[in-house]
């Protein structure tokens, strides 16, 4: 999913990442954005926020192959745009508002945390499964998705009859 952390600097991306999924060519192109993109970006202390705009995605994309003239129409259609504040919408309906972002067994982890602080979590959350008595292939299906608060489910679940 597209989370725009900060639109200012990287919207235009994500709906770049839409228009080279279109071309089959999401993941190449991702990897090509973190190198040639974001990577000059931080390289230069966040001043050269060119890296990050149109044309340097542009260039990077003609050089990977990509059909430049369809991924700029792509990326700057009303799919694209909606795909990714779709995704945006649909993060906030669990409360997702940076990265990394986890969850276990429904319970919401914003941030980086310590692995001892993992650890205790998932142990808690194994002990409530096991005094549950649900079988352990049936207990997230049963326990976490069956009963969890519907304005949280995802709109692909919701959307199931």
């Amino acid at each position: 999913m597209n989370m725009v952390v900060h639109p200012d600097t990287v919207q235009v991306a994500h709906q770049y990442s839409c228009a080279a999924g279109k071309q089959g060519k999401f993941v190449d192109w991702k990897h090509a954005f973190w190198e040639k993109g974001f990577g000059a970006y931080a390289a230069s202390g966040g001043r050269d926020k060119a890296a990050l705009g149109e044309d340097n995605i542009l260039k990077f994309s003609g050089e990977m192959g990509l059909d430049a003239q369809k991924l700029k129409a792509d990326a700057n259609s009303a799919d694209c745009k909606r795909r990714v504040d779709e995704d945006q919408n649909e993060l906030k309906k669990f409360r997702v508002s940076g990265t990394p972002a986890f969850f276990i067994n429904g319970k919401h982890i914003g941030g980086g945390i310590p692995k001892q602080n993992f650890q205790q979590i998932i142990d808690e959350k194994i002990a409530i499964a096991e005094k549950s008595g649900v079988a352990g292939a049936e207990y997230y299906e049963k326990e976490i998705m069956g009963k969890g608060v519907p304005q949280f489910r995802s709109k692909r679940a919701s959307s199931k009859p």
